[in-house]
């Protein structure tokens, strides 16, 4: 079997279905030489290539993981209840106007940290990478070197919530407002063969599922960066698993349902895996569809 890389899209609360990829992954005895994520698949890629088995992830997101102990906000963490709600878009708005983020990132980095082991992006097993975006130039920038977490941490850093990081001239944010699946990273180190998830699609949506200013921003934020022409052929996967998207990004909730179904569209895809992995299959050359007219 030729070297492949997995590479994981953004999607906020949807990528908690990456535990299930590499549960599904690992009873089927394939393993990725390579590990590429975005956003909440660079966590979630970065800690299972700091050498987190997919049950200690699974285990970890069911038992212990709640985001808003990862905010420095304390009405986040008082209650969810209509007067906390109050409180929780006041200390936001004045967090946005006094800073660049609802939270600064010291608390998610610290933990970062601590479930990626205090590992290296060269101690990573499989080889990780992640991308992140200069908000000063606007280009895309790899993330490849140092500490996983100083990697993570910018490349999930979601404008608005996290602020962006600044480092050796840049500010860096959240990768998917470029590339919301960098298909080319891997490609670009020499593996031809990507199979890519996407947890996070851009497809057409009713006007009920943009209640508030927030998906209008985030959806503003979505179609921004989804492309609309023709894709260069380095960033077609081989194969693309499209996961069903039955939650917001903002639903940090559904955990068993989001990690049974990562597994469970693994599994019933296993024979075009091996398929692709060992031969090689048809990619298509895609369009994008032309805008709809009111």
């Amino acid at each position: 079997m030729k070297k492949w890389a997995l590479v994981l899209s953004g999607g906020g609360g949807r990528g908690i279905a990456y535990a299930g990829v590499f549960k599904a992954l690992e009873k089927l005895d394939l393993h990725p030489d390579m590990l590429v994520g975005c956003s909440i698949g660079a966590v979630m890629g970065g800690i299972y290539a700091s050498g987190v088995s997919a049950g200690e992830l699974e285990d970890f997101i069911l038992h212990t993981f709640e985001l808003k102990f990862y905010l420095e906000s304390v009405t986040y963490r008082l209650g969810d209840g209509a007067f906390f709600r109050f409180l929780q878009a006041q200390e936001a708005l004045s967090s946005l106007v006094g800073s660049r983020g609802v939270a600064s990132g010291r608390r998610i980095h610290r933990a970062l940290l601590e479930l990626t082991r205090g590992r290296t992006f060269e101690q990573s097993r499989p080889r990780f990478l992640c991308n992140a975006v200069d908000l000063l130039t606007g280009r895309e920038v790899v993330m490849d070197s140092g500490l996983l977490a100083d990697g993570i941490r910018p490349s999930m850093s979601v404008p608005g919530l996290f602020a962006p990081v600044e480092r050796n001239g840049m500010l860096l944010a959240d990768g998917g407002i470029l590339n919301n699946l960098p298909v080319w990273i891997p490609r670009e180190r020499g593996i031809r063969r990507v199979i890519a998830v996407n947890c996070s699609p851009f497809t057409p949506i009713s006007p009920d599922e943009i209640p508030n200013g927030i998906t209008v921003f985030f959806r503003a934020l979505a179609a921004a960066s989804h492309d609309r022409g023709i894709v260069p052929e380095r960033d077609i996967p081989d194969l693309e698993i499209v996961l069903p998207a039955r939650s917001s990004e903002f639903d940090f909730g559904r955990k068993r349902e989001q990690i049974a179904m990562g597994e469970e569209k693994i599994l019933e895809n296993a024979d075009l895996i091996h398929r692709v992995l060992s031969r090689g299959g048809p990619r298509s050359f895609f369009r994008a569809p032309r805008p709809l007219k009111a």
